[in-house]
């Protein structure tokens, strides 16, 4: 009976969270977060401070969880084209945040270079009011093949982006590599 009443639950939450549609949700606190620490976007001002407070975080994780799978929480990414990879597991999220952007059009390229699972992308902008608006989506299917997705963001001056993405299958794994930079 007991054995029964696991396989139930297993199956039950194997199947619950294919019904969830992803979202920017996972990167919006952050957003917000980083609003009210930096204050008010300049187009005049430098990316030295918002630099400086994304490596303090990053390295103070990183001494912790060495940037591996054990990362919880939204990552940053840098939009000035250095690649960041990794693998998302089973039914798992990974989530990006920029600094706000000093360009118009930035272009964020996805590439899924090894892994079978099927992944959903959803890109999206928060701006300084706490506005988050929807971008793009896109879903990797479930396939060996590697595939490169670019996404050309337009309008996306003094915004911060975020890229959720998510596993959507349950046995196999997503190897990715993402980079934004200017357009």
């Amino acid at each position: 009976m007991k054995k029964l009443i696991l396989a139930f639950t297993l199956c039950a939450l194997a199947f619950s969270t294919h019904l969830q549609a992803q979202n920017c949700n996972q990167g919006a606190n952050l957003a917000q977060d980083m609003w009210e620490a930096w204050g008010p976007w300049q187009p005049n001002i430098s990316l030295i401070p918002f630099k400086n407070e994304v490596n303090q975080i990053k390295s103070a994780w990183n001494a912790i969880a060495g940037n591996s799978s054990a990362t919880i929480g939204p990552r940053f990414l840098e939009l000035d084209g250095g690649n960041e990879e990794g693998t998302i597991l089973g039914q798992t999220k990974r989530t990006f945040v920029t600094p706000p952007s000093f360009d118009d059009t930035v272009e964020i390229t996805i590439n899924k270079y090894d892994g079978k699972a099927k992944t959903g992308v959803v890109i999206c902008v928060q701006g300084q009011d706490g506005v988050t608006t929807q971008k793009a989506s896109y879903e990797f299917p479930n396939e060996n093949n590697g595939k490169v997705k670019k996404f050309t963001l337009n309008n996306v001056r003094g915004k911060i982006i975020i890229i959720a993405m998510k596993n959507l299958s349950v046995g196999n794994k997503f190897k990715y590599r993402v980079n934004g930079k200017k357009k």
